[in-house]
């Protein structure tokens, strides 16, 4: 892991709202945000939502609740998350359904490098942690799975790479074949499956797959092995 640079986290400190900063900074490292908003920010991309995480599904309730009567909005619970909007239009989420002991915790659950950030305040200080390959990977527009170690829907990081596909990146076939492999995973029912074995599977059959259909794009090959597709 790596820091954030000094200027990308000052920058994305000054475009919070003011209620979370407050938020944050009375909390500690109790309120960690992390994930989409850094990437946004920090990319010129446009701002979706500002994600919460805490160590607790007690704490979560709490924060959302305090922050819902001081602004004066109603709180809405979805299986994920408490979530309200700001007055300036901002959608927070207080995630309560994976909660971490410790940011570098929460840093170890994200799918994608290019999510892998998070900020907090610590003895008074905003903080940052971020994957090594945060930068690189953002730059280049490019999606490398993580193949965390986490409580997940089966297919919900598949789903985000059509949303990131979307906004004009894309994934090396190994990272779509550990993608794949991760859905695998989860449709054994407990079975034991050797995760790594899948992906480097699915990733030969992607490989092959017709030229014409699947055009071979330096954005597409192998994240680890660039002569693997030669």
């Amino acid at each position: 892991m790596r820091e954030l640079d000094k200027k990308d986290l000052s920058w994305a400190v000054r475009l919070l709202p003011d209620e979370i900063v407050a938020l944050m900074k009375r909390h500690g490292p109790e309120l960690i945000l992390g994930g989409g908003y850094l990437r946004a920010t920090i990319a010129n991309e446009k701002v979706n939502d500002l994600d919460l995480f805490t160590s607790s599904a007690t704490q979560a309730k709490l924060y959302a609740d305090f922050l819902a009567a001081q602004v004066g909005r109603k709180l809405y619970e979805t299986p994920n998350a408490y979530s309200l909007r700001l007055p300036r239009g901002h959608f927070v989420q207080f995630i309560h359904r994976w909660t971490f002991p410790r940011p570098e915790a929460l840093l170890e659950s994200f799918d994608f490098t290019i999510a892998c950030a998070a900020i907090w305040v610590k003895s008074g200080k905003w903080t940052s942690l971020a994957d090594d390959n945060f930068y690189s990977d953002l730059g280049s527009k490019r999606l490398v799975y993580r193949s965390p170690a986490r409580n997940e829907d089966a297919g919900g990081s598949l789903l985000r790479v059509l949303k990131y596909y979307q906004r004009g990146y894309r994934i090396p076939l190994d990272s779509l074949g550990a993608v794949l492999a991760r859905i695998h995973k989860g449709t054994t029912d407990g079975e034991y499956v050797n995760e790594k074995d899948i992906a480097a599977e699915y990733t030969r059959l992607l490989v092959t797959v017709d030229p014409q259909v699947y055009p071979i794009h330096e954005a597409h090959l192998p994240a680890e092995d660039p002569d693997a597709v030669a």
